[in-house]
């Protein structure tokens, strides 16, 4: 039997309908080289490949997390593997905001992948929904004004966050600093767009750090796109 940190890692995973298709051996040899790691707020992950578990992690391009810029935000149960990534000692992975993470060795993971067919199916299934959803993202933040990248932006984190009908709460993923560098704006900016968006009741806060997405629809006009409509 798995010990009680383990255990809670293997609930959060069968909480997730692709992880949870997978059979019990290998889940039994994913958590038998895998470790739970705790990550407080900017904390660095080491590891190359990782399952996120909770909380939000970033990728950032510079040597030091306080002038980095974020370039890539990995949510609860997205796949991190960075082993066959150029390394030049600018790229780091850390917290956004404090995480939990299943980390693995990379050597170990990959033997897992070969081992289990079902893993492998899981593993490329997974990595390619997240590059098909970086993809859309971008797009949807290139070239368009402040108020539209926000939108956006917002639109996407409550496609990663529980949702209740029309009403969308969540915790931003990042500090507005982080966030501001991350969609090219001043933070002063951001604050005034949020604003903005509060005012027209597309959204309210019910702290600095968590939102509501009151009227969706509302927001998505602001955004320019359709695409996440239905």
């Amino acid at each position: 039997m798995f010990g009680s940190v383990e255990e809670i890692a293997v609930r959060r995973l069968l909480s997730d309908s692709g992880w949870a298709r997978l059979p019990q051996a290998c889940l039994e040899d994913l958590l038998s080289i895998g470790s739970v790691v705790q990550l407080a707020q900017d904390a660095p992950l080491q590891g190359h490949v990782a399952i996120v578990l909770q909380g939000v992690m970033g990728a950032f391009r510079g040597r030091d997390l306080s002038d980095a810029a974020v370039t890539a935000l990995y949510f609860p149960f997205d796949l991190i593997d960075l082993e066959e990534l150029p390394n030049d000692g600018e790229d780091l992975l850390a917290a956004l905001r404090p995480a939990q993470v299943l980390q693995f060795p990379a050597s170990g993971f990959h033997a897992a992948v070969r081992k289990h067919p079902a893993l492998a199916h899981e593993v490329t299934t997974r990595l390619k929904r997240q590059c098909h959803d970086l993809r859309e993202h971008v797009a949807e933040l290139t070239g368009k004004t402040p108020e539209h990248r926000l939108a956006a932006f917002l639109v996407w984190v409550a496609e990663m966050s529980v949702t209740d009908g029309d009403r969308m709460s969540f915790e931003l993923p990042m500090r507005r600093y982080d966030m501001a560098r991350y969609l090219g704006m001043q933070p002063e900016t951001l604050s005034r767009k949020i604003k903005g968006l509060v005012d027209t009741g597309a959204i309210s806060l019910r702290s600095p750090s968590r939102l509501v997405i009151e009227d969706r629809t509302a927001l998505l006009t602001v955004a320019g796109t359709a695409r996440r409509a239905a």
